[in-house]
C-alpha cells in the first residue's frame, strides 16, 4: 500500500467525525436514483423527502472500497444525509475544513486570529439553490445538532403567516367626515356592491366600538364623533334608500319580492352581516330617535332577511323586546306598527314568529306589576290583541295551546301536583295560579278574544277563536274560586272585570254574579273590623293579593264595599236593554235585600240600596217598553232589536253607571297625575344629586393640581 497523505488522514478524521455526527440524526429512507436526467426531473418535495445516491457518491464509495466495514457503512449515512446539497462544492467545502483542521492543531494562534476578526471566513457548508424553493434555511450552524429540517420550514412558514396579519394591523383605516360625506354622495348617486360593503363594514365597527376586543378584527377605526353621527344615519336611512335604487323590490299583492339574479344574492350575503349589527342596536337603543331610525331601517331591508330564518328570529325577539320593556310611548308605538304591517304583509314567513314571541315576552315582563307599569301592560294586551286579528286560524291554534297550559296549570294547582309528577305543599299549591303572570296571561286572552269576537263585526260568532270564549271563561272561574279567602278577593276582582270585558264583547253570558255574592258571606263583612286608623285605602287596581296589615281593618272593608258595588253595576248594565232585564236582575234584588235585612254596616247597607234602586228602576223601565210591544218570544229576530235604537246610558241604570265610571276616572287622573308629579320631583332630586357629585369632583381635582404645584415648588 501506498503512504497516505496528510491531507487524506484529515479528510479521513473528518469523515469519522461526521459520522458521529450523523447518527444523532433519523436514518433518512432510501431511494436511488438512476442518472442525472431523472434527478433533473425529480420533484422538489420528492427530492427533499428520499434519500438518494449520486455518482460523486459512488465514486466516493469505490475509492474506499477496501476499507473497514463499520467505516463503510458510516460514510454511506455520511452520503445519505448530505445528498440534498450534491454538488462538486461539498467535496471542496470538506476539504477545505480538513485543511482549517489542520491548520488550528499547527498554529492555533493564527487560527484564533482568524476566528476572533472573520468568523465567516471559516464556514464552509456548501450553499444549495434549491433551498431558496423550499423556503427552508439549511445554516447547520445556527441551529442545534438534534432539530430537524421541517421544524424549520414549519417556523419560516409561521413567520409568513404572520406577515399579512402584521400588514393588515398596519392598513387600517381612519373614518374621517369627509370620508363618510363621499359615501353619502355615492350612494345616492351610484351605489355599488363594493360600496355598500365598505359602508357596512364601518358601520359593523361603528356599532361594536364599545367591544375592544373585536376592534383589532376591523378595517376601519372611527374616533371623530361628527363622522360616528353621519355613518349611523347614513347607515339606517341612506343604506336602505341605496338598496332599493340598485335592487328594487317587486310588488306583488302589496308584498315585497326580491328580484332573482347574482346582485341580490350578493346582496343578501352583505346584508346578513348587517343584520348583527341592527340586532346589537336593537339590544342598546336608548332614545326615541335611535329607535325609530333602526326599525325604520329593519322595515325596509326585511325582505332580504327573511330567508335567514334563525336571523330573522333573533330580531323580532329583539324588536318585540323594545315593544314590552320601553316604558317610552312613542317607541312602543314605533314598535308595535312594524310589527303589524311586517306580520299583514309576510303572514306566512314571520306571523307566527311574531304571535308567539309576543305572548311569551309579555308574560315574562308582567311579573312586576304596580301604578306604573300597568299601563304599559295595558298596552301589550291591546297592541297584541290586534296582532291576534291579522290571521284568526293560525291565532286560534296558537291560543288553543296557550290556554290549554293555563288549564293544565290549574288543574295541577287544583290536585296538588306539578308536571314534574311530585307533591306540593297543599297549602302552597295555589300560588301556582295565584300570581300576576297567570292573572295577566288570562286576561290577555280575554282581551284577544273580545277584540276578534267582538258582536259588532260582521260575521263575529264564525270566527275560530269564538270557540275559545268558553274554555277561557272556564278556567277563570276555577282560578277565582280555587281559594276563597278575602286576602285574595283583589285577584276575584281582577278577574271578574276580565271576565264582564269579555262577556260586553262577545255578547256572551258569563254568571259573573254568584261569584260576587260569595264575598258577601266572607268573614271580612260578618265580622267587626279592627279599630285601626292611619292606613290609606287599599289599592285594588294594583295588588291581587291583600297584607296581613290590612286584613279585618276598616279601610279593606270599605274597599270591598266599594268594589262590590262597582262591579255589580258594571255586569248588569250590560243586559240594561235586554228585553228579559226582569226576569235577569230578579234573584240579585233579592239577594241583597235579604243581606241589607241581615247587615249591620250602614255605610255598606246605604251603598245596596242605592244599586237595588237602580235595579228596580231599569226592571220597571224595561217591563213598560216591552208592554208595547207588538211580537212574541219566538220572534228572534225583533226580541235582538229590542230597544235597538236608544242609547245604554240613556236607562235608569246606565245613567247610575255613567257617573260613576266619571267618579272613577276622575279619581284615576288625579292618581296618575300625582304619580307624575312624583316621579319629576324624583328626576329633579337626582340632577341635583348630580351637580354636586359633579362639583365636588372638580374641587378635588383642583385640590390635587394645588398640591402638585406645591410640590413642584
Amino acid at each position: 500500500m501506498g503512504k497516505i497523505t496528510k491531507s487524506k488522514k484529515l479528510e479521513s478524521k473528518s469523515i469519522k467525525h461526521d459520522a458521529k455526527k450523523s447518527k444523532i440524526h433519523k436514518k433518512p429512507t432510501k431511494g436511488k436514483v438512476t442518472d442525472d436526467e431523472d434527478l433533473g426531473n425529480m420533484p422538489v418535495e420528492e427530492f427533499f423527502n428520499g434519500g438518494f445516491e449520486g455518482k460523486d457518491d459512488k465514486k466516493m464509495g469505490k475509492k474506499h472500497k477496501n476499507k473497514n466495514k463499520n467505516k463503510n457503512k458510516n460514510k454511506k449515512q455520511i452520503v445519505e444525509e448530505d445528498a440534498e446539497s450534491s454538488s462538486s462544492s461539498e467535496d471542496e467545502a470538506v476539504d477545505m475544513e480538513a485543511n482549517m483542521a489542520a491548520l488550528s492543531e499547527q498554529d492555533p494562534e493564527f487560527y484564533k486570529f482568524l476566528k476572533d476578526n472573520d468568523k465567516d471566513l471559516l464556514d464552509f457548508t456548501a450553499s444549495n439553490p434549491l433551498d431558496a424553493i423550499s423556503g427552508s434555511d439549511n445554516d447547520d450552524n445556527d441551529q442545534d445538532a438534534d432539530q430537524h429540517e421541517e421544524e424549520d420550514t414549519s417556523n419560516k412558514v409561521d413567520e409568513n403567516k404572520d406577515e399579512p396579519a402584521m400588514e393588515k394591523a398596519e392598513e387600517k383605516i381612519d373614518l374621517t367626515l369627509k370620508l363618510v360625506l363621499k359615501w353619502k354622495k355615492s350612494l345616492k348617486e351610484e351605489p355599488t356592491l363594493k360600496l355598500i360593503r365598505n359602508v357596512v363594514t364601518a358601520f359593523k365597527v361603528a356599532v361594536n366600538l364599545n367591544k375592544e376586543e373585536n376592534i383589532a378584527e376591523y378595517k376601519y377605526t372611527v374616533t371623530d364623533e361628527k363622522a360616528f353621527h353621519e355613518l349611523m344615519f347614513l347607515c339606517l336611512k341612506g343604506l336602505p334608500q341605496a338598496i332599493q335604487k340598485l335592487a328594487p323590490y317587486k310588488m306583488k299583492k302589496n308584498v315585497r319580492i326580491l328580484q332573482t339574479g347574482k346582485t341580490v344574492t350578493k346582496l343578501s350575503s352583505i346584508l346578513k352581516s348587517h343584520a348583527a349589527s341592527l340586532l346589537t342596536l336593537l339590544n342598546d337603543i336608548t332614545n326615541t330617535e335611535t329607535a325609530a331610525l333602526v326599525l325604520y331601517s329593519v322595515d325596509q331591508l326585511l325582505p332580504f332577511f327573511l330567508s335567514h330564518r334563525r336571523l330573522l328570529k333573533e330580531m323580532i325577539k329583539a324588536i318585540v323586546e323594545i315593544w314590552a320593556t320601553t316604558r317610552d310611548v312613542e317607541t312602543q308605538i314605533a314598535t308595535f306598527a312594524l310589527l303589524h304591517s311586517s306580520s299583514k304583509e309576510f303572514k306566512k314567513s314571520i306571523l307566527e314568529l311574531v304571535l308567539r314571541a309576543t305572548y311569551s315576552t309579555f308574560v315574562k315582563s308582567c311579573r312586576k306589576t304596580n301604578m306604573r307599569t300597568m299601563p304599559l301592560i295595558n298596552f301589550q294586551k291591546n297592541s297584541a290583541a290586534e296582532l291576534f286579528a291579522i290571521d284568526e286560524v293560525l291565532s286560534y291554534q296558537v291560543g288553543f295551546e296557550y290556554i290549554r297550559q293555563l288549564a293544565i296549570q290549574l288543574r295541577n294547582a287544583m290536585t296538588t301536583t306539578t308536571k314534574k309528577s311530585y307533591k306540593v305543599n297543599s297549602a302552597d299549591a295555589y300560588k301556582l295560579v295565584y300570581n300576576w303572570q297567570f292573572c295577566h296571561s288570562l286576561d290577555f286572552w280575554s282581551r284577544v278574544l273580545s277584540f276578534s269576537c267582538n258582536s259588532m263585526k260582521k260575521n263575529a260568532a264564525s270566527s275560530p277563536l269564538s270557540q275559545l270564549v268558553y274554555p277561557l271563561v272556564q278556567v277563570t272561574i276555577g282560578v277565582i274560586r280555587l281559594n276563597p279567602t278575602p286576602q285574595y278577593f283583589p285577584l276575584r276582582f281582577y278577574l271578574i272585570r276580565s271576565l264582564i270585558r269579555l262577556s260586553q264583547n262577545t255578547s256572551v253570558m258569563v254568571p259573573v254574579y254568584p261569584l260576587l255574592s260569595e264575598i258577601l258571606n266572607s268573614t271580612a263583612f260578618t265580622k267587626s273590623p279592627k279599630k285601626k286608623e292611619n292606613l290609606e285605602a287599599f289599592d285594588f287596581d294594583h295588588n291581587i293579593k291583600c297584607n296581613q296589615a290590612y286584613l279585618n281593618t276598616r279601610a279593606y272593608q270599605e274597599g270591598l264595599s266599594e268594589q262590590f258595588v262597582d262591579l255589580i253595576s258594571e255586569y248588569f248594565v250590560l243586559y240594561c236593554k235586554d228585553i228579559s232585564f226582569p226576569e235577569f236582575s230578579t234573584p240579585a234584588i233579592i239577594g241583597l235585600r235579604r243581606y241589607m235585612k241581615a247587615s249591620k254596616n250602614i255605610k255598606f247597607n246605604k251603598q245596596l240600596s242605592n244599586v237595588v234602586e237602580k235595579l228596580t228602576k231599569n226592571s220597571d223601565y224595561i217591563d213598560e217598553q216591552r208592554s208595547t210591544a207588538d211580537f212574541s218570544p219566538i220572534q228572534r229576530e225583533e226580541v235582538m232589536n229590542f230597544l235597538r235604537e236608544v242609547t245604554w246610558s240613556k236607562t235608569p241604570l246606565g245613567s247610575y253607571v255613567t257617573v260613576q265610571r266619571e267618579v272613577k276616572e276622575e279619581r284615576a287622573r288625579l292618581m296618575r297625575e300625582s304619580l307624575e308629579e312624583e316621579d319629576r320631583d324624583k328626576e329633579e332630586q337626582k340632577l341635583k344629586e348630580m351637580v354636586v357629585e359633579d362639583e365636588i369632583d372638580e374641587a378635588d381635582e383642583d385640590d390635587e393640581d394645588d398640591e402638585d404645584v406645591d410640590m413642584s415648588d
